[in-house]
């Protein structure tokens, strides 16, 4: 046999090889009922290696499709808020009383923040009071919130109450970058330097001017005034005294008056805005002990009329509330 002839019969042989491999190694489809056992087994073997697993009903896999759902899109609001561009914030004002644990600003969506005395409150929060709260505004004046109000401050000036009641003092000489202002579910009030009180409830909002002027809307109320707008859209006026049991509450939140070098007449002054009762003198003496009296000490902490009678105590004055004005005597002259 030739080289040529040896070497094409070892090709022939190996080729033969090739073929009976590929034909015994070829994976061969299975039918559906050999796939059915397959899985059958792996299940059995599946089982017996984690008892602890069920198979999860239809309609409650559904129900935690649903939950998992709804946190997503919670999860992406929160993002969202988060990543809004933030505006400029301005100063609103200051707590100057609160008692621990009764006030809280929220931020955005879901941050919340307790308050305490010398906090300082920007605009973009929504003060929630559980208590009354004393607020020195940033552009001179106070406001004093009630107990389960909700303001949200959207200006330096200017807020939102969206529910509760708000006493706003403005004294004359108060200077801001703009009219202090609060939207209402009746329209927005603004003032014209006064002392005013707006309620917001489900039924109506009231506003009770007690100094100067308010604006209701373009309705106007002079000091004395109340005007009561209801949820069907009307308005109604009527009078009201600026002191009183209704304003109690308002004396109870009065900033502390410092009382040290000041002159007996200008405490006077602030003891009359804070109860709404002008000072009367009984005589010309009592008038000229009051203007070159100067004080001494402090009355921080205390309402106005408790205050007055403290201060009244160290010289040789007396008062007396008659009607509506708190009468300034020398000694104990009627």
């Amino acid at each position: 046999m030739s080289e040529y002839d040896k070497t094409g019969a070892e090709a022939a042989e190996q080729a033969r090889i090739e073929r009976a491999l590929t034909e015994t190694l070829r994976p061969r489809s299975l039918d559906s009922a050999a796939l059915e056992r397959v899985r059958t087994r792996v299940a059995e073997e599946w089982r017996s290696v984690h008892p602890a697993v069920r198979s999860v009903p239809r309609t409650a896999r559904w129900g935690r499709w649903v939950s998992l759902a709804a946190a997503v899109v919670l999860i992406a609001l929160a993002a969202a808020w988060y990543s809004k561009p933030v505006s400029e914030t301005y100063t609103f004002g200051t707590i100057a009383r609160v008692d621990v644990g009764m006030a809280e600003q929220r931020v955005g969506f879901l941050h919340v923040e307790q308050l305490k005395s010398g906090d300082v409150l920007k605009t973009g929060v929504i003060l929630q009071a559980r208590g009354p709260v004393l607020v020195t505004l940033a552009g001179g004046g106070t406001l004093r919130v009630a107990a389960d109000t909700a303001l949200e401050l959207t200006g330096p000036t200017r807020g939102v109450l969206r529910r509760g009641q708000i006493y706003v003092d403005l004294p004359p000489g108060t200077h801001s970058n703009g009219p202090f202002q609060i939207e209402t579910r009746a329209g927005t009030v603004e003032h014209v330097g006064t002392e005013f009180e707006v309620i917001s409830n489900d039924r109506l909002v009231r506003l009770r001017v007690r100094e100067g002027k308010v604006q209701l809307g373009n309705i106007a109320a002079d000091a004395g005034t109340e005007l009561t707008a209801l949820n069907d859209g009307t308005v109604t006026r009527g009078t009201i005294p600026t002191y009183g049991r209704d304003w109690l509450w308002v004396a109870a939140l009065a900033p502390d008056y410092e009382i040290e070098g000041q002159p007996l007449v200008g405490f006077l002054e602030w003891v009359s805005r804070e109860t709404g009762r002008p000072i009367q003198f009984a005589d010309e003496h009592a008038r000229a002990v009051a203007e070159r009296t100067i004080l001494h000490g402090s009355v921080r902490g205390r309402e106005p009329l408790d205050a007055l009678s403290s201060v009244l105590s160290t010289t040789s004055l007396t008062f007396e509330i008659r009607g509506d004005a708190i009468w300034i005597q020398s000694g104990h002259a009627t």
